[in-house]
């Protein structure tokens, strides 16, 4: 079996007095410690936008010729890193409703293919095809249904989601569904390490696996 590198984008800034590691970024743990358990050889990073400085398309329409920003070297790093993993994580919680940098990041991932393709509907991406999971988590309730005082996944699935769903098909990743009703990736609850992480997660990750490698065992 060939080396599987995956790469994990914890997309939270959660910069608050005593947190050590955002609830994103033990999740990509997580993700990371499950494959270690089904692949043999596996090289996992995982990058954490909070300590990344990126910067808002200006849709200059300069990456046309070099499908690179270029006036941000940092897009341009995790985008290099991007290209070349075999499966993409997306971690996200909700703010209002997708972090910042994660948007900066996708909207010029986006304008990078969709130039291109404009002009050549044949067009193929340098990240085609690239199998990438969607697992977001809120501070709301987190459960299956709304309550009086939360939010359910599926709010959370809506406004987070799917949104990304949507950037990443016009990027060209191929995104690997939970199911038929989470076909946008997953929505855990907002629980910590300590307290045991949502099932779904593990599932997810076996799931993608089984995809890129059949039976993986």
């Amino acid at each position: 079996m060939n080396l599987l590198r995956i790469l994990c984008i914890s997309a939270s800034n959660n910069f608050r007095p005593g947190v050590k590691e955002t609830y994103s970024y033990q999740i990509c743990k997580t993700v990371l410690d499950e494959a270690d358990k089904h692949v043999t050889e596996i090289e996992g990073e995982i990058i954490e936008l909070k300590n990344l400085t990126l910067s808002p398309c200006r849709d200059c329409m300069k990456c046309l010729d070099s499908r690179r920003c270029v006036t941000d070297d940092t897009f341009n790093q995790i985008y290099e890193k991007i290209i070349a993993c075999d499966i993409l994580f997306i971690v996200s919680p909700h703010y209002a409703p997708v972090p910042a940098k994660l948007c900066m990041l996708l909207e010029k991932m986006e304008e990078i293919t969709f130039y291109r393709w404009e002009k050549d509907t044949s067009y193929q991406s340098e990240v085609y095809g690239i199998k990438t999971a969607v697992i977001s988590h809120g501070g709301g309730s987190g459960n299956e249904f709304a309550q009086a005082d939360g939010i359910s996944q599926t709010d959370y699935k809506k406004v987070v989601n799917d949104p990304i769903a949507n950037a990443l098909d016009t990027i060209q990743l191929k995104l690997i569904p939970y199911d038929d009703e989470w076909n946008t990736g997953i929505v855990v609850k907002p629980e910590t390490a300590e307290q045991g992480f949502d099932k779904k997660i593990g599932q997810y990750v076996r799931q993608v696996l089984s995809i890129e490698y059949g039976d993986y065992r």
